[in-house]
Parts: structure tokens; sequence; C-alpha cells
């Protein structure tokens, strides 16, 4: 019964202020007693004083606690977080290796996708001003770099190269050649796999820049994977139903294209 009065109160509370990053309980039983202890993680002290106030090394508690506790303790104690977990650096690496090689619920990956795409389609837009599979190759590939630099600290890639990179024009991209966008492509999937494998969570929580830190970009760069694998899917399905349609028909793929 303590215990639920607990969750409804101080975990609550807890979890409602913005720098808590966890609450967890701990109870043990001894003879006729029961110890609980809540425990909680916060990003600061401010974070920490936004709950406890100026005082934070006084415990704080709720108008029913006299009610259950034998004794109610004076002071709370603070102690330096040194995590060494590693859980939701494996889950990222698990979604990139599957969207690059496959294993999701729903059996979509990047090689899947590329296997059958030979070095002349691969080029070939769909309709005028739409970008072919290589441009989104190349698109996804950029901001994988983008993240890998700040990775080492260069905060400043993205700026000096966004307006000529960010898309490649088509000629650039058929000098650099089908083979060798997949080889770079393959790259930055081993760079970005061996570097979250140094990593630990505590890193997810470093900011590159202010009030942006590495969970974030992570997460984006997953999702950006997710949603340009998808539209790859798309062009190579517009791309065979132009192939397999009477010439009269690209009327009909260029309104598709022009709705999308």
């Amino acid at each position: 019964t303590y215990r639920r009065y607990v969750i409804e109160t101080g975990i609550c509370n807890y979890l409602s202020i913005n720098g808590n990053l966890d609450a967890s309980i701990l109870q043990r039983d001894e003879n006729d007693e029961t110890h609980i202890w809540t425990v909680t993680q916060w990003k600061n002290l401010e974070s920490i004083k936004s709950f406890a106030g100026n005082n934070i090394e006084k415990a704080k508690y709720y108008p029913e606690d006299e009610k259950y506790l034998l004794e109610l303790e004076p002071n709370v104690i603070h102690c330096r977080t040194y995590s060494f977990s590693k859980l939701q650096i494996k889950n990222y690496i698990r979604q990139l290796k599957q969207l690059y090689e496959g294993g999701s619920w729903n059996d979509e990956s990047y090689m899947q996708k590329l296997k059958d795409i030979n070095g002349q389609k691969a080029f070939v837009q769909p309709a005028p001003d739409k970008h072919s599979v290589a441009e989104i190759l190349w698109h996804v590939i950029y901001w994988r770099t983008v993240f890998i630099k700040r990775t080492e600290g260069d905060n400043e890639f993205r700026e000096k190269t966004f307006d000529e990179q960010n898309f490649l024009p088509l000629k650039i991209l058929l000098q650099k050649g089908w083979k060798n966008l997949l080889d770079e492509f393959k790259q930055s999937q081993e760079l970005l796999i061996s570097i979250l494998e140094k990593k630990e969570d505590q890193f997810l929580e470093a900011e590159f820049t202010p009030g942006n830190n590495f969970d974030y970009i992570v997460e984006g760069l997953i999702h950006h994977d997710i949603y340009h694998l998808g539209q790859i899917g798309l062009v190579i399905s517009l791309l065979n139903t132009r192939k397999n349609k009477k010439p009269d028909g690209f009327a009909d793929l260029h309104q598709t294209m022009f709705i999308i």
C-alpha cells in the first residue's frame, strides 16, 4: 500500500520535473519491517532544485508518509553517477544494422532495395526534378558523415558543406560511379557501428552544441535513414512502372510524382 502511495506521489512528481532522467523504487523485506528507498537520476543540480528547492539535502515528505513510516529521515543522500550501461547504444546499433542488412519486422533494408539496381538505373530520375536513387543514397551518406564529424568534434562541417554536398549534382555522382557510391555507403555503415560500439549510454547525453545531445542526432539519423529507404523503394517502383508501361503511360507517372 505504501509503495503504491510513493508511486502516486513522489515518483509521479519526480518524473514531471524537467531534467529528471530516471526514478525507481528499491524494496527489501527484513523480518517484520519493509525498507523502501526511492532512487532518482538527474541531469544536474539545477534539475534537483526544481524538485527539492534550494536545500537539496533536506528530505521531502508527503501528507500521509507519517501514516506508514517508522521514521522520517531528515536528509537525502546525493551521489555522482558513473553509468556503464550500453543498453540504448546497443538498441541503436541493432536498428542501424537492420536498416542496412535486414532483419527488422517489416523485412525492408537498403541492401535488399539496392541489390537489383545497376549503374544505369541508379542515376535515372523518375520524373523531371525528382531525385534518382543515386542522389538519395548520397544524401543519406552525407548526413551520416555529418554525425561522424560531430563525434570527432567538428561541428562546423555541416555549415561549411551543406549547400554544396547535401544533394550532389548528377554530373558529379556519375563521375563517382555507382560502385563507389555503394562502397561509400558501406564504409559509412561500418564507421557508424564502430563509433557507437566504443560508446556507453552516457555518451548520448553529451551535447555537441548547446541544447542538442547525441541521443537526439542518433535517433534523428535512424529516422532519416528510414524515410529515405522508403523513398528509394518508391523511386524504384516508379521506374519499374515506367519501364513496363506503354510510352503514353509516362504522363500518369509524372502526375503521380507531382502529387507526391
